[in-house]
Formats: C-alpha cells, sequence, structure tokens
C-alpha cells in the first residue's frame, strides 16, 4: 500500500470515511426519548442531583431551624421548671429534717438541765452562775472594744 492512499476509501465500502447523517428517531409523544449520555455525563448529573438533594435538604432544615429553637427552649424551660421544683422540695425536705433535729436537741437539752436541777440543785446553780459570769465577761469585753 502506498502512503498516499486514504484508509477509507470514499467509494462504496462497508466502513465509510464520514458516515452519512443518521435522521433523528421519532418519538411517540407517550413515550419518553431513549437517553444518550455518555458516562461523564452520567456522573455529573449524578453528581448535580445529589449536590440539587443536599441543598434542598440544607435550605429545608435552615427553614425549619426557628420552630425547632423554639422548641428547644420549651423543652429547657420545662426542664429547668423541674428541677428548680426539685431543688425546691429536696430542700424544704432538708430544712424540716434540720428542724426535728434542732427541735429534738433542744429538748433531749431541756429535760436534762431538769433532770439535773432535780437531781443535784447545788451544782447546777454553780453552772448557771459560771455560764453567766462568762456571758457577762464576753460582752462587757466585747462592748469596749467597740468603743
Amino acid at each position: 500500500m502506498p502512503m498516499g492512499d486514504p484508509v477509507y476509501p470514499n467509494n462504496q465500502s462497508r466502513f465509510p470515511a464520514y458516515p452519512e447523517p443518521v435522521e433523528a428517531p421519532r418519538y411517540h409523544p407517550n413515550l419518553a426519548p431513549a437517553r444518550t449520555e455518555t458516562r461523564a455525563n452520567l456522573a455529573l448529573s449524578t453528581a448535580a442531583e445529589r449536590v440539587g438533594i443536599m441543598v434542598g435538604t440544607a435550605l429545608e432544615r435552615v427553614k425549619e431551624l426557628p420552630d425547632r429553637l423554639q422548641v428547644m427552649k420549651q423543652r429547657f424551660t420545662v426542664i429547668r421548671g423541674r428541677k428548680q421544683a426539685e431543688l425546691s422540695n429536696r430542700a424544704s425536705e432538708l430544712a424540716g429534717d434540720v428542724k426535728d433535729k434542732a427541735q429534738r436537741t433542744v429538748s433531749n437539752a431541756r429535760s436534762r438541765a431538769e433532770r439535773l436541777a432535780h437531781e443535784e440543785p447545788m451544782k447546777f446553780i454553780a453552772g448557771a452562775a459560771a455560764i453567766g459570769l462568762v456571758l457577762g465577761t464576753a460582752l462587757r469585753l466585747w462592748r469596749d472594744h467597740d468603743d
């Protein structure tokens, strides 16, 4: 074969150098045309669809954000109210317990003082005098210190 010969001769061979244009296929109006996309176009279309879905989802979530924040605020308010009520109940229980314990301690001290006064009156009087002397001296020093 000489070098100047065309690869596909322009005669009526099986593989012409330039194929004749084919008329576009006609489709029925109720049927969708066949897809003639290449792999690259298909990959781009798929990526574009995914990006569109993600952007749409993000926009929906942004639109729902104020409502979601309001619901979260209400939940926080309810939780805070419950915690405050629980703390208040616990504090009142503790206050009741402390009050009961203080009343028992005072009652025990009173009964011991009455018993001591009946059993040994001289020691009781001496103890009361000693306590009075100490308190009087402390009050006098405190008052002189303030002046």
